[in-house]
């Protein structure tokens, strides 16, 4: 099945269906394929230039309770998570991991029909197995921090302060200081500290969780992971796309293909394009679902 005929499927059936039950049926479908319990958190991707509401979109520690509950509601020691999810605070990353790997002691892998950037990256490395797509991609774990009402990633943040003294001490044609005053009287030194603690525990939380997991006996490599997705060099954009070629020939990460062509990528894709719409149509930011339960955070978005 295409995606434009999944999509208009669910154009068709939008008045006219019960959604919860039609996104819990494919869960089920999927875990007959699996054979493991399916849990699933989404963040909304459609485009709102609400700061505010973006915020809320990211990984953060709001997301415990629901996630405990969701997590209860797979009564299981084997489970997939699939995540749809730009990235977020470290912190709380690491703790909806933990309570991950608390439950699924016998398996624990993560699924992902297309973005897992960030933290959400961060998940995905302390799981045994990564399922990927032919278009998922994984990103480098420099995190992002609140500056004002706006997220930005801390490397691209220390970044642009290392250019700017590049810059002035260029031997050749070096800027004018005085030119740089006005900006870098804005800044405020803590949030210089909180960019380099954060991207120090980004590199941190996947050594720890590869070499717990997924590199387990293999410490070198899982240091080698760890630096190359947080210091910024080797992934020099926080965008950047880590494939799933990229993520087991480059990185050699425990990452499987599910053929494109195969029911189970269907049903993932299926279940993906059902969980982004019914966001959109009810001004959510984030759904977690199980084959039993199905929980929304969503928000009053008053246009002026």
């Amino acid at each position: 099945m295409s995606n434009d005929t999944i999509f208009q499927k669910i154009l068709d059936e939008w008045n006219h269906k019960d959604h919860i039950k039609i996104r819990q049926d494919l869960i089920k479908e999927i875990q007959k394929i699996t054979k493991r319990k399916l849990i699933c958190y989404a963040s909304a991707n459609f485009p709102i230039n609400i700061p505010e509401i973006n915020n809320l979109r990211m990984i953060r520690s709001e997301d415990v309770q629901p996630f405990e509950d969701l997590l209860r509601s797979a009564n299981s020691n084997k489970a997939d998570l699939m995540i749809v999810s730009n990235g977020g605070e470290p912190n709380a990353a690491e703790k909806l991991l933990m309570m991950c790997r608390e439950r699924f002691t016998e398996e624990f892998n993560v699924i992902i029909p297309n973005q897992a950037k960030s933290a959400a990256t961060m998940i995905a490395l302390g799981s045994d197995k990564i399922l990927m797509g032919y278009l998922s991609e994984l990103g480098p774990i420099d995190p992002q921090i609140i500056v004002g009402q706006s997220s930005i990633p801390a490397q691209a943040f220390l970044g642009g302060l290392e250019k700017i003294r590049d810059r002035i001490k260029d031997k050749k044609s070096p800027d004018p200081v005085n030119m740089y005053i006005p900006l870098l009287a804005q800044l405020r030194p803590e949030v210089i500290q909180i960019c380099e603690n954060a991207i120090s525990h980004s590199r941190t939380f996947a050594e720890k969780w590869l070499k717990k997991y997924m590199f387990k006996g293999k410490n070198k490599q899982a240091s080698k992971v760890a630096k190359s997705l947080s210091e910024g060099k080797v992934y020099k954009s926080h965008g950047k796309v880590i494939d799933f070629k990229e993520a087991h020939d480059v990185l050699k990460l425990n990452a499987e293909l599910i053929n494109k062509e195969s029911k189970l990528w269907s049903l993932i894709w299926e279940l993906y394009n059902r969980e982004m719409h019914f966001l959109q149509q009810t001004n959510g930011v984030k759904l977690y679902e199980s084959e039993t339960a199905s929980f929304i955070i969503n928000v009053n978005i008053q246009q002026k």
